[in-house]
């Protein structure tokens, strides 16, 4: 997942624009099956009349098309301007010709009548889509109401997807061909519109938002939290022009979400130099704890080679603290007008205390953490520390993966031995674990 951290004024309204968005792609796809069932231009028109209000508002809709549906640039004959919704416009000729109409014809593409200048008789707000044969433009469909600046660019391209329809639907040849391309694009939208909405939250969640237009909370009863940030990340920005800090941040934080997908975790928020990823959820995963420790143990490597390359070159540079721990939790969506997806419970918190009180450079964990973990990594006690309640928990570090279970000496890659032991705790889970085509040779 990536670009988690929009702006929290914009969340609400990307939410909308993608969930209205959506509905509009499955009204295009649900036109364009009932299109391929007609038999002839009644009945394509028929169901444009009856389906066409889920796509766009508007208060007329008509159709103008030529005698014998010849091509515009060849035609002999004039058109005719059927209403199939709304007042009837009576337009001859010459108006057809000098206005949207016959510009639309003319260039063969859609018309938005603010763009174009031109109006729909007295309708102030048109859209005017081409519909075309083989040879070329041989009418057009046109939606108009008397609501003002009423249509923006998203309608326009919307209604050229139906144009596209209609003219794939008279065309006698190719017609199976262009439908099938129609729906790819369709496909493809909606895709993006689901990219979109995994910035916001997982992927499961995405799915129910869909289904639904909500995500219910859900309780996880074992999962691991990571949070990490930077030492003195506050007075190093003195160091940096805003683009340099933000374009070094956007650096590190791109690759925290490579690492976080490889190993199965979802990335959650950003909160200035802070980047917190859990695993687990919203699906259970047996090895969340091991998983979150490689993702920690492959942000501490990355930002100990960044360092490495900033020192030689004499540039400021920033030392990653990890805290981890695992536990229970709660997850969900929350807002009206601002939506984001959040995870809450102690564990949340002191996964975030361990980091704050970390060593720069290192990977500490609680005690319920370390117990899960134990027997794949080589973990070194710390020190103890007390909570909120008073109550002490212990703290460890992490050197690497046990002597043993790694291909290394320095503990950084696991061995067959770790990922057999690994994969023995997933055979009864449909996750794909990361080492599935990891093979020392």
């Amino acid at each position: 997942m990536q670009g988690r951290s929009l702006d929290l004024g914009s969340r609400e309204q990307l939410l909308q624009r993608i969930k209205h968005l959506l509905a509009r792609v499955e009204a295009l796809k649900e036109i364009g099956q009932a299109i391929d069932r007609c038999q002839d231009l009644d009945e394509i028109f028929q169901v444009v009349d009856q389906l066409a209000k889920s796509l766009l508002y508007f208060e007329h809709m008509s159709v103008y098309a030529f005698e014998h549906m010849s091509v515009y640039a060849e035609r002999k004959d004039s058109g005719r301007l059927v209403t199939l919704f709304g007042p009837k416009l009576e337009l001859d000729e010459a108006a057809i010709a000098t206005g949207i109409i016959g510009r639309a014809l003319k260039s063969g593409q859609p018309l938005l009548s603010e763009e174009s200048g031109a109006k729909l008789g007295f309708y102030p707000c048109a859209i005017v889509i081409p519909i075309e044969n083989s040879e070329g433009a041989i009418g057009t469909v046109n939606f108009a109401t008397s609501q003002e600046s009423a249509y923006a660019p998203e309608d326009l391209h919307i209604c050229s997807l139906l144009g596209w329809q209609l003219s794939s639907a008279i065309r006698h040849t190719g017609t199976l061909a262009e439908l099938k391309q129609l729906n790819t694009q369709l496909e493809r939208e909606k895709q993006q519109s689901e990219e979109l909405l995994l910035t916001i939250m997982p992927e499961k969640a995405v799915a129910e938002f869909q289904k639904t237009g909500e995500v219910k909370p859900g309780y996880y009863e074992s999962a691991t939290v990571v949070f990490t940030d930077f030492k003195h990340f506050t007075k190093s920005t003195k160091n940096f022009t805003p683009e340099q800090l933000v374009s070094e941040l956007n650096y590190c934080f791109s690759y925290f979400d490579r690492i976080a997908e490889k190993y199965n975790l979802e990335k959650v928020n950003t909160i200035g130099d802070s980047y917190m990823c859990v695993a687990g959820v919203p699906v259970f995963n047996p090895t969340h704890a091991i998983d979150a420790v490689l993702a920690g143990m492959e942000m501490q490597i990355f930002m100990y080679l960044r360092k490495a390359h900033k020192l030689k070159n004499n540039i400021p540079y920033w030392d990653i603290r990890i805290g981890i721990d695992s536990g229970s939790l709660i997850g969900g969506v929350i807002g009206k007008k601002n939506l984001t997806y959040d995870l809450w419970g102690e564990t949340v918190n002191n996964a975030s205390r361990i980091k704050s009180a970390g060593l720069p450079g290192k990977i500490q964990l609680s005690n319920s953490t370390f117990n899960l973990v134990k027997s794949f990594f080589d973990c070194e006690y710390l020190r103890d520390r007390q909570d909120r309640q008073k109550r002490k928990t212990d703290i460890y570090l992490v050197n690497g993966i046990k002597e043993g279970l790694s291909i290394d000496p320095g503990g950084i890659l696991p061995n067959d031995d770790f990922i057999e032991f690994y994969l023995n705790l997933h055979s009864e889970t449909d996750i794909i674990p990361p080492f599935c085509k990891w093979k020392s040779n």
